[in-house]
Formats: structure tokens, C-alpha cells, sequence
């Protein structure tokens, strides 16, 4: 079991992160990839029983990020010669 830091029989851990829009500013890749990690390890953390919630406060309204967060689709390699499965 991955150990996040906090007990599980307690509420969770909320991060807040202030003045994203001037971290983000001097290091964009960087803003984006935190903002990913953290949704990664949420997603993890609620698989386990556990809650991550992380709180981003921007004073730029029109700051934004590729989304974040995404988990690749795999597929069952058996399934690859597409002409097995069309009909044609």
C-alpha cells in the first residue's frame, strides 16, 4: 500500500497553493507538471481510501493549463491486428 503521508482514519489533505499565476509565469512546464502530479497522486490516494485535494488560487483570471491529470487507455495487445476484429 502506498503511504501518503497521513493516517488513513483521518479526513485527508487539502494543499493550497496561492499566487499559481507567478510560479506559473516564471516556469510554466513546471506549474503544469506539479498541477499533474497532484491530480495523479488524488486519483491514487482515493483508490486507497484516502483524500488529496489540492487548492490553487490564481489572481490572473485567464491563466490556464492543458488539462492535467489524464491516464493513458491501454489496450490488450491481442486486440492490435485490426483485421481480426472488422467485419469487411
Amino acid at each position: 500500500m502506498v503511504d501518503h503521508g497521513w493516517a488513513p482514519g483521518t479526513a485527508g489533505l487539502a494543499v493550497v497553493l496561492t499566487h499559481y499565476d507567478a510560479f506559473a509565469a516564471s516556469w510554466p512546464d513546471l506549474a503544469w507538471a506539479m498541477l499533474d502530479l497532484m491530480a495523479e497522486h488524488s486519483r491514487v490516494a482515493a483508490l486507497m481510501g484516502r483524500r488529496l485535494l489540492c487548492l490553487v488560487h490564481s489572481s490572473d483570471p485567464d491563466l490556464s493549463f492543458e488539462p492535467v491529470g489524464a491516464a493513458p487507455v491501454l489496450w490488450n495487445p491481442a486486440e492490435w491486428l485490426d483485421a481480426v476484429r472488422r467485419e469487411g
